[in-house]
């Protein structure tokens, strides 16, 4: 066969290949829509969302129908939970919190920076099916998101709270301690830095801009440059503009998304310390509804414990006794009562659950103070074993 017979049999391949993946993508719209359906029937019979023997049914059925085309078991299953689990997060979407009792169809969310910013593509996957739209309320720090929603001028507050590389953000969870504002939702979001500019190379770069987040993220990468200059900013949106306005010495560390939002170049595109990078953020608001007890939800809350020898222990014995899983657990300084801890605690389940409210009850009775900062969907569910 000759190149040019060759060179033409790959493209009537790719082209046929290209055709396999729109038909793919057509069947998977089609399901999705049917999953909407029978969400809106779950929520009229009061069905949860959740239905795990269901889910393995599905998971068998496809694996052993996989086989007779000979695809492995294992890519199969990988493939269908992950169709499963968006199943899930458009059901939930139909059942989260909202503000209030107000059927909003745009919601005015508050964020940390702007255009091509972490928490702008992660505010936007998050209030997709729970709001026709985003009407973003942009703010330059944390503490101006709080004010946002406490003089009304957003519905939502949408903050990173911890990160998988970094841990928790320090400043949200002290700034939500002294707050009475609600969690009334969670996002997590796979995170990858790039460096991006208006170079097409690392060649002329001397500075690099970043959020400081970001930047930590990445230090490993930006560390083994010695001649560059690494310059902190308020937010990811400013240093993109920084590296669009100030010509091919300067880049900006943002996701790959962002260099096609404003039209820079992808000098590198994976600079993240490491590959599982996940950031969680939480929606705020004053006055969430309360959650649907047909989603898996998650609880938060932040207690102070006495000065007793075991006290910690004693307060959080209530969820080995209830079977209640905890999911995380953050202790942070009280202010003015020096090396007095406080401890912010996550855990499966709503707070009306009957073991939740026994555990929460023990806890109550355990330690000197507990806030609780209410019931929300879960963002992220254990995915179903074939095994279980």
């Amino acid at each position: 066969m000759s190149q040019t017979e060759l060179r033409d049999e790959r493209q009537i391949l790719r082209q046929a290949i290209d055709a396999s993946d729109s038909e793919i993508l057509k069947i998977l719209a089609e399901r999705r829509r049917l999953v909407e359906a029978l969400g809106a029937l779950k929520a009229g019979e009061y069905s949860p969302v959740r239905d795990t023997d269901r889910e393995r049914a599905v998971i068998e059925r496809a694996v052993a129908k996989g086989r007779e085309y000979g695809l492995s078991d294992s890519f199969v299953e990988t493939l269908f939970q992950a169709i499963i689990d968006d199943s899930l997060r458009r059901q939930r979407a139909g059942l989260d919190a909202r503000v209030g009792d107000a059927m909003l169809t745009e919601a005015r969310v508050a964020y940390l920076g702007g255009p091509g910013s972490y928490s702008q593509f992660a505010a936007n996957a998050h209030f997709s099916g729970r709001y026709s739209g985003v009407a973003p309320v942009i703010k330059r720090d944390y503490a101006a998101i709080f004010k946002a929603l406490e003089e009304g001028e957003a519905d939502y507050g949408f903050l990173p709270i911890e990160n998988t590389a970094t841990g928790g953000v320090n400043e949200v969870y002290d700034l939500l301690r002294d707050t009475n504002l609600k969690i009334a939702g969670e996002h997590h979001m796979k995170i990858q830095h790039a460096l991006m500019g208006k170079a097409s190379d690392l060649g002329p770069v001397r500075t690099v801009y970043g959020h400081p987040q970001a930047l930590r993220q990445a230090q490993r990468w930006l560390n083994s440059r010695m001649d560059l200059k690494k310059v902190p900013v308020t937010s990811t949106t400013r240093a993109l503009e920084r590296a669009l306005d100030e010509g091919p010495e300067v880049a900006a560390v943002a996701g790959p998304d962002a260099a096609r939002l404003f039209g820079l170049n992808l000098i590198e595109p994976m600079i993240s310390d490491f590959e599982g990078n996940e950031t969680r953020f939480v929606a705020l608001a004053v006055d969430p509804a309360p959650a649907s007890p047909l989603l898996p939800c998650k609880t938060s809350l932040v207690f102070i414990t006495s000065d007793a020898s075991g006290s910690l222990v004693d307060a959080l014995d209530g969820f080995r006794q209830h079977g209640v899983n905890m999911t995380k657990l953050e202790s942070r300084p009280v202010p003015g009562s020096p090396w007095e801890q406080m401890f912010f605690l996550d855990l499966e389940g709503h707070e009306e659950d009957k073991t939740v409210a026994k555990a929460l009850e023990h806890l109550s009775g355990c330690a000197k103070s507990v806030r609780r900062f209410g019931s929300y969907g879960s963002d992220r569910l254990k995915p179903t074993s074939l095994e279980g």
